[in-house]
């Protein structure tokens, strides 16, 4: 049987080393962080009993991902992207993109005839929205 598996004792990069020591792990199945961890050690050891900073965390929210929230909420998701082709843009990006545009011209007092004038903007480009249903 195991003994205690209780991980408060040692971080777990004292606790890889050991079984690459011992040779229960293989130098193959080492973790990918292994080997930067060891070149680049954390300024304070990670310990379980060393207390939790108080600090205060800033909602990072930045104005297209409210736009891009509301595209998958009237669109939901639509295809797959290839992160392969750089220069390509994703339809949520284009969807953004033509609405910001469309938002500072200022022609738009109502959220909904901004929304309008987006999706018939991106049919003349040829891109077909459907919304889904509610």
């Amino acid at each position: 049987m195991a003994g205690n598996r209780l991980q408060r004792t040692g971080s777990i990069f004292a606790r890889i080393t050991g079984l690459l020591k011992t040779g229960a792990m293989k130098e193959q199945d080492k973790p990918i962080w292994y080997d930067v961890y060891k070149i680049f050690p954390p300024k304070y050891e990670p310990a379980f009993t060393r207390a939790a900073v108080e600090k205060e965390i800033k909602p990072i929210f930045y104005p297209e991902d409210n736009i891009r929230g509301k595209f998958f909420e009237l669109y939901g998701f639509i295809g797959t992207y290839n992160l392969l082709t750089p220069d390509a843009k994703s339809l949520a990006q284009r969807y953004v993109e033509k609405y910001q545009l469309l938002e500072n011209s200022g022609k738009f007092s109502r959220e909904e005839d901004l929304l309008k004038a987006v999706e018939s903007a991106l049919e003349a480009e040829g891109i077909s929205l459907v919304r889904k249903q509610k």
